[in-house]
């Protein structure tokens, strides 16, 4: 009888209409939300200033040269003059010679490139689906800075020049048009990452002082800082030599190198592997931004980045 009635109300709901229950919102996009969880550090600019601990490059660099070198020295010994000299008669030319061309030897070819030591787990911080983390609009109203343009930009410059030099390197997040922060996916691709080599994680990021959203910070708060896990000895000679390379290469402020033990950058923390983040420049101090937003600066920075990742491939770190 049960059955009798189902098809006797279905054959009604057929000739006057029935309505239907509305078919479930599809899921969103799991990285297409700021899926940053709560006390999760993501960049310098969540850091509590008071908890910041700076470290001069040249603590860690002793003999950094450039901007880290003291004072140039005067050559002359005080006190000594040189006597001036009078010449001599002069005398005529002796006849000279030609000698035959000697036969010249084809060049050498170049040494093979040194086998890679690392592989650098290149990350370009934030995605395209997180909100925040951009310039204020500009006098015409539409131009702005968007850091994560600007980080993926300049880490496809450094993959260009690992390339050029045969260095080992994984692109951590180059789906960054379809992710938001996509913190703890970023980590966890480098830790599981497979290779035989030990790896090296860099985080790319421009930086952002305090200042009342839209608004532009103060123009003496400026320049570059590289950043490490404050209980990482190796951590903190990787930053020194980045920062090392970035000041001398861009000639920006030098901020030195940061590290905090309260709220600790998530990405340092959470790696199984020595860790950076570089904050290349503010992109809410109107006169730096308008370099950030430059090609040939941008080039710049990558190419410190590939300058620092050549001298550890050189040397190693210890």
């Amino acid at each position: 009888m049960k059955n009798f009635f189902k098809a006797i109300a279905d054959f009604f709901a057929s000739l006057f209409g029935k309505k239907t229950a509305p078919a479930p919102a599809p899921a969103p996009h799991p990285t297409s939300q700021n899926d940053r969880k709560p006390g999760e550090v993501e960049d310098s600019s969540d850091v509590p200033v008071d908890t910041i601990r700076t470290v001069p490059v040249r603590d860690v660099i002793p003999d950094a040269p450039g901007p880290f070198a003291d004072e140039d020295k005067e050559d002359a010994v005080d006190g000594e003059e040189t006597e001036p000299t009078t010449p001599g008669p002069s005398t005529p030319p002796t006849p000279t010679t030609p000698t035959p061309p000697t036969p010249t030897t084809p060049p050498l070819p170049p040494p093979p490139p040194p086998a890679p030591r690392f592989v650098w787990c290149l990350d370009n911080g934030h995605g395209k689906l997180q909100p925040g983390k951009r310039s204020p609009l500009f006098d015409d109203g539409t131009t702005r800075l968007f850091e994560y343009e600007f980080n993926r930009d300049v880490v496809e410059k450094i993959i260009k020049g690992l390339k050029k030099n045969g260095v080992k390197y994984f692109d951590v997040v180059p789906d960054f048009n379809e992710v938001g922060s996509f913190l703890e996916e970023r980590v966890d691709r480098a830790n599981k990452y497979k290779t035989d080599l030990p790896k090296i994680f860099v985080s790319v990021h421009s930086n952002a002082g305090p200042a009342v959203d839209g608004e532009w910070i103060a123009d003496a708060i400026k320049g570059t800082e590289t950043w490490y896990a404050q209980n990482s000895t190796k951590g903190k000679k990787l930053a020194a030599v980045f920062q090392k390379h970035l000041i001398l290469k861009t000639g920006f402020k030098n901020r030195n190198l940061k590290s905090t033990a309260e709220k600790p950058l998530y990405v340092l923390e959470k790696t199984t592997m020595p860790a950076i983040l570089t904050e290349n420049g503010f992109y809410n101090n109107k006169l730096e931004v308008k370099e950030l937003m430059k090609d040939s600066v941008r080039q710049k920075i990558a190419d410190a980045h590939v300058e620092a990742i050549l001298e550890i491939e050189k040397y190693g770190i210890v």
